[in-house]
């Protein structure tokens, strides 16, 4: 390991340890206990059950009117799947309106109070920080923000921070060191913040945070998780840390993060959604979820002991993507936490808990990309065994949030091939036996409508309610006062164009991981990065082409087929436009100014949030690394650091005999010869000086006069 940022070999004193499980007395103001569990879930599982049934039988109706076909019943099927999906997000988005409107906690049904804690913190914490190839600046950025921010609250001395890298890029490697050292000298924190690369990047990020839990955890109580992006507030992370103490059956704490910090036109209306809608939907999931909460794999507080315990991940059966190596591993930590005892909460009011999102819709695609093959690992673990009910419908719903997209497109497309059966349909008005009557055909206009509105009802409700809260609300000028309203519907518009093209990607994405298409691990864009028109054409051009067959068909077989499906054919066909003037930073700045999309953090900024700003200004803005073994040949002081952050060992003789190879090949042409592997082979080892690289280019007779150009 590290031996200068080994906590457990710092000369500083050793921080006072306290178990929270041998506190002799806990705060009852901030005991997780509510009543009516069960209740609760039947209410809410009850209500989705019964809107199903009625809208699939309304659908039945609907279709069967004259006869039922077997393409007919395919509707029908696919359309009752993903009704219960968008039940239990309906319910679950009215318990969370009647909770804020009453401004009732999720969990006790009490009166909303903020938490009010009782004397210093008495537990050991750690804030993690697992990276992969991250842009250094800004990750350290987030990291002294919420450091300075922990120092104000009094209560820094039961913190300590951990980067956790497993990053690949032998320029970024080194310019992690840089901002850690940096760091630690600027907020005089030698002790308190702790640097960490692994040699071998197995399991990603699970395996990060395995390994550092078999190396460092045994001196901590709890440890919260943070993303490469995330920041939070001193008050949040030690009011986690203090419900931890007074909840010693709770495994896992999960804060609602707020996306923030992006500009684009497309980042900032999801921004603004999420800060409007979010809230809803959080303090309903609390309500029927209680303590068998998810964990969303960052900006939560984890119980050391439990997580040891119990959150070694298995290892599937079978080939990637559906086999190996979990990858969606925040969904099956929270499962075995709640399979072993232990309780998952999900605390809404937690608020200074913040994240950023791509900045654009490919980039958001891109991260969905890898986000689906996880999840859709999870429908093997639904039938597995001693999981707790509740797991396993966060499983599903893990699956269907992806799932969902192809089920759609079947469903409209099983609907474009019973109409155009309809169409050839000939009636017999006059069955086989004899009869005086004749059976015309059912009108079942009246029902479609009440079907259709039915849907979108459910769809859209819960968030125009709660557009029309912040609208009538007291704080809407911090969601851009009058213009509120505007925001909303332009959001709801943007979201009806967006959700086709979501929909064609998910689609493709579900059915690359079941034809055993696996992903890469790359790192997320993190600036306000544009789309080119040219790229989201070249993107988009399956959609469009799509789009144009599907519009030509439904004109052919029912001109007002042709209108009920428009809303979905206009998404695909001018889906890279959307992408590209979305993207575009100009746009998102002029809605800035026009009060458009605004939130509450960029109304009236926290001092988190401005130091994140300023922290950024002040290294330049981030993304610009420069080359790391240069700079270790060039800069002693770096080439020192770096030698001390490497663990004492020597390299076996094949070992050095590569590495030797590799500097002669450095000696001779320069390092831009030099391979990313080459370049991380010899960080790997203390990187000699300037003085011996040029002793051995005249060694060995170098024929280029400049070898370091």
């Amino acid at each position: 390991m590290n031996r200068i940022s080994d906590p457990q070999n710092d000369p500083t004193p050793e921080h006072p340890k306290g178990s929270p499980d041998d506190a002799v007395a806990y705060d009852p103001a901030v005991r997780l206990r509510g009543p009516g569990v069960g209740a609760r879930r039947f209410f809410l599982f009850g209500a989705s059950l019964v809107a199903t049934v009625y809208a699939a039988w309304l659908m039945a109706d609907v279709l069967g009117a004259d006869q039922l076909t077997i393409m007919e019943m395919v509707v029908v099927a696919f359309f009752s799947i993903n009704f219960a999906w968008i039940s239990l997000s309906f319910f679950t988005g009215i318990v969370g309106l009647i909770l804020r409107g009453l401004k009732l906690d999720a969990i006790t049904l009490k009166r909303l109070k903020p938490i009010a804690r009782k004397g210093p913190l008495q537990s050991k914490n750690v804030v993690v920080i697992p990276v992969y190839n991250e842009d250094p600046n800004r990750v350290f950025a987030g990291l002294r923000a919420s450091y300075e921010s922990l120092a104000a609250t009094g209560e820094i001395d039961a913190f300590d921070f951990f980067v956790l890298s497993d990053t690949r890029d032998p320029d970024i490697w080194i310019a992690e060191e840089m901002a850690w050292a940096k760091a630690c000298t600027d907020l005089n924190a030698r002790g308190k913040i702790f640097f960490r690369r692994r040699a071998e990047n197995t399991e990603r990020k699970s395996g990060n945070l395995k390994e550092f839990c078999e190396t460092y955890a045994a001196n901590y109580d709890h440890m919260i998780v943070f993303d490469a992006d995330s920041v939070m507030s001193g008050d949040a992370m030690v009011n986690m840390a203090y419900l931890m103490e007074n909840n010693p059956d709770a495994g896992i704490v999960q804060s609602p993060p707020q996306p923030t910090g992006r500009q684009t036109l497309f980042a900032r209306i999801l921004q603004f959604i999420s800060r409007v809608h979010g809230p809803t939907m959080s303090a309903g999931l609390s309500f029927w979820c209680m303590g068998s909460s998810n964990y969303w794999g960052h900006n939560a507080i984890i119980r050391v002991k439990a997580f040891i315990e119990c959150c070694g991940l298995p290892v599937l059966s079978g080939k990637p993507p559906m086999g190996g190596h979990i990858l969606s591993h925040d969904f099956v930590e929270a499962a075995f936490m709640r399979k072993a005892g232990w309780r998952c909460w999900l605390i809404p009011q937690l608020e200074g808990s913040w994240e950023e999102l791509p900045p654009n819709l490919i980039d958001f695609a891109i991260r969905d990309r890898r986000w689906c093959q996880g999840n859709m690992q999870h429908a093997r673990l639904m039938v597995a065994d001693g999981f707790k009910p509740l797991s396993r419908l966060h499983f599903f719903m893990g699956v269907m949030s992806f799932a969902s997209s192809p089920l759609w497109l079947l469903l409209l497309l099983s609907s474009t091939i019973a109409t155009l059966q309809n169409t050839q349909l000939t009636y017999s008005f006059f069955p086989g036996h004899f009869t005086m009557f004749p059976q015309w055909p059912v009108d079942r206009s009246f029902e479609m409508l009440v079907l259709l509105i039915f849907t979108i009802g459910m769809l859209v409700l819960p968030k125009i309610i709660s557009i029309l809260m912040v609208c009538l609300g007291r704080d809407r000028k911090q969601y851009g006062g009058v213009m509120v309203l505007m925001s909303g519907l332009l959001e709801t518009l943007y979201s009806a164009l967006q959700a086709p093209i979501m929909m064609m990607l998910h689609a493709q994405f579900v059915f690359s991981v079941l034809t055993g298409n696996q992903v890469g691990w790359d790192a997320q864009e993190r600036d306000d990065a544009g789309v080119p028109f040219r790229a989201a054409l070249k993107t988009h051009r399956t959609i469009i082409v799509i789009g144009l067959i599907w519009g030509a068909i439904a004109v052919f077989v029912d001109t007002a087929f042709f209108w009920w499906l428009s809303p979905i054919l206009a998404g695909l066909v001018l889906s890279p436009w959307l992408t590209h003037y979305s993207s575009n930073l100009a746009i998102g700045k002029a809605a800035r100014r026009m009060k458009l999309f605004v939130t509450p953090e960029e109304y009236d900024s926290p001092e988190e949030l401005r130091a994140l700003e300023r922290i950024t200004a002040e290294n330049g803005g981030g993304g610009d690394v420069k080359d790391g073994l240069l700079r270790l040949i060039e800069d002693p002081y770096a080439n020192a650091l770096h030698s001390a952050l490497l663990p004492a060992r020597k390299p076996d003789s094949r070992t050095a005999i590569e590495i030797g190879i590799i500097y002669e090949k450095l000696a001779r042409l320069g390092i831009e010869s030099l391979t990313r592997d080459e370049k991380l082979l010899i960080l790997s080892w203390p990187v000699k000086p300037l003085d011996q690289i040029m002793a051995g280019r005249d060694a060995s007779a170098a024929k280029s006069p400049d070898v370091l150009s």
